[in-house]
């Protein structure tokens, strides 16, 4: 359980000329910081906005809430504030640099929940460039006495285990190695509004990233294949690769930044891994951490680790993160030559302070900061339980006991119709499940597929875990061990092409005996949209 304890809660005034914004911290976690915002108001207005539409508005996407409010932690050259959207599946983190604020008084740098409603977030419109506008981050409030506010007042939450977990898992998520795109806001805005504009009832629904190497990085729409040009986004592959993500209708919460940004950085880990979109304004980054899609929370178990094993060297990692503490900020090379270790060994460390939430990672400077989440140590082995599946799975693959007999595409086409902005527009959409056989250890036949979002959606084995079980209580170890050795193996391809002219005449026949005026008669669903 966590327990927040506020002296009062944190409230806003409002004059002709000041703004004062007084955010009450966690008080058995206390962190002082007064100051007044002396350049960048609107875009540290926009930024704090879009944290608080991520945590209010998650129920636009699903009916489970939950929030807990946001970690705010004050660096010597940078204040952060972070949070965890209702509906998990989605992690906003605006950092601004000190340079943007006037310190007032003594600044107690370290890390502490911060009380922060819905009211206060509408506050936040209240912001102008033509007025003062003040923060006071601390427990002690706007000279208000504790006994005028109605005494001291206790918030306790009951948070999952899950949820950790989740928060942890991201942190993880943030250091794997994958491709950045540099992209000009207005392409990115671009295609957030288009999408604003077109819905389409059926998959496939993603954003395709295409790289070719010597060439910039194109974004197409799915199901249209409308394609947008990121002018200048180099990416610098050598081979021609396609990244597909889904739940793209969470990007929307960027489009208040982007007429103010300077540039934006992607980060894709991958065909349906999470990703990260680092939103660069003067003064000021947003960064949106995504899911692989809307309704893959963090809090939930994947078919991989986002997290590598827990270093088994303590004494290294005590050092590493008394270092961090004294210094605030490092980067894995730093930290190397600082407490005398091989970098592999050091980065091991890192990962799991990462794991352990006492270490955040900044995507864009590739550097570690030092950001204890948690007043109390947490214990990871309740977080993270020995799964016997993933480590006999584990086994397969360091032994290299794994092979594959054929991998194939099995391809489903529709005629389909979409309303855009510019008229109806004629598809034939191609859904593709990938099919696999391979062998895994002692089984020789075994067999999985996933659907174009690369969910295990059947799986056959022999094994006695399978036959008791089937797909019951999850994939056996043979199922993720091939799964993984062949995951990365799978090649995007496109999802929709112009419809014959045979099929055109068919789809318009079939349209005007339907009474809706669409091919088939499905449901409005959007879940990955």
């Amino acid at each position: 359980m966590f327990s927040f304890s506020y002296a009062i809660p944190s409230s806003f005034e409002s004059t002709r000329t000041r703004a004062l914004y007084d955010l009450s911290v966690d008080l058995t976690r206390p962190v002082r910081f007064h100051a007044k915002v002396r350049q960048h108001v609107l875009p540290l207005r926009f930024a704090l906005q879009a944290l608080g539409q991520l945590i209010w508005h998650s129920d636009e996407w699903t009916t489970d809430f939950f929030t807990l409010d946001p970690i705010i932690t004050v660096h010597p050259d940078r204040v952060f504030f972070e949070a965890f959207s209702a509906d998990q599946s989605s992690y906003g983190l605006v950092i601004i640099d000190r340079e943007v604020f006037e310190p007032e008084g003594e600044v107690r740098c370290g890390t502490t929940n911060v009380d922060f409603t819905a009211w206060l977030w509408a506050a936040l419109a209240e912001m102008r460039s033509t007025r003062e506008t003040y923060f006071r981050v601390g427990p002690e409030g706007f000279e208000v006495k504790t006994t005028d506010a109605g005494g001291r007042f206790e918030q306790k939450v009951d948070v999952p285990e899950s949820w950790v977990r989740g928060l942890l898992q991201l942190q993880g998520a943030m250091a794997l190695p994958g491709t950045r795109l540099s992209l000009r806001p207005v392409d990115l805005l671009s295609a957030v509004r288009s999408l604003s504009h077109l819905k389409a009832k059926v998959s496939p629904r993603a954003l395709r990233f295409e790289l070719e190497p010597g060439r910039d990085a194109e974004l197409v729409l799915e199901p249209w294949e409308k394609r947008v040009p990121l002018v200048g986004a180099s990416h610098g592959g050598t081979e021609k690769r396609v990244i597909r993500t889904w739940g793209r209708r969470r990007l929307s919460l960027l489009e208040p930044l982007l007429p103010w940004a300077e540039r934006v950085d992607v980060y894709l880990k991958g065909r349906a891994l999470p990703s990260f979109y680092d939103v660069q304004l003067p003064g000021v980054r947003f960064v949106l951490g995504l899911s692989g899609w809307t309704q893959h929370r963090w809090t939930e178990a994947s078919s991989f680790d986002l997290l590598v094993a827990p270093a088994a060297n303590e004494a290294l990692l005590e050092r590493v993160a008394a270092w961090l503490a004294k210094h605030f900020v490092g980067t894995t090379e730093a930290l190397a030559a600082a407490v005398q270790a091989p970098s592999p060994e050091v980065t091991q460390a890192l990962t799991a302070l990462c794991a352990a939430g006492r270490v955040l990672f900044d995507v864009e400077a590739r550097a570690w900061r030092y950001r204890e989440l948690f007043q109390k140590p947490v214990d990871l082995t309740k977080l993270y339980p020995a799964d016997p599946r993933r480590e006999e799975a584990s086994g397969y693959l360091a032994r290299g006991e794994i092979s594959l007999t054929s991998t194939v595409n099995r391809e489903t086409t529709k005629q389909r119709r979409f309303k855009t902005p510019d008229g109806p527009l004629f598809r034939e959409v191609v859904l593709r499940d990938w099919v696999v056989h391979g062998r895994v250890g002692p089984q020789a036949e075994v067999e999985l597929v996933l659907n174009d979002e690369d969910r295990l959606i059947f799986g056959r084995c022999g094994c006695a875990f399978f036959d008791e079980h089937l797909m019951n209580r999850g994939p056996c170890a043979h199922l993720l061990a091939l799964l993984q050795f062949a995951q990365p193996r799978r090649k995007d391809l496109e999802s929709a092409r112009p419809s014959s002219p045979d099929a055109l005449t068919a789809t318009r026949a079939a349209e005007d005996a339907e009474d809706d005026g669409d091919v088939d008669s499905e449901s409005e669903s959007y879940e990955n949209d």
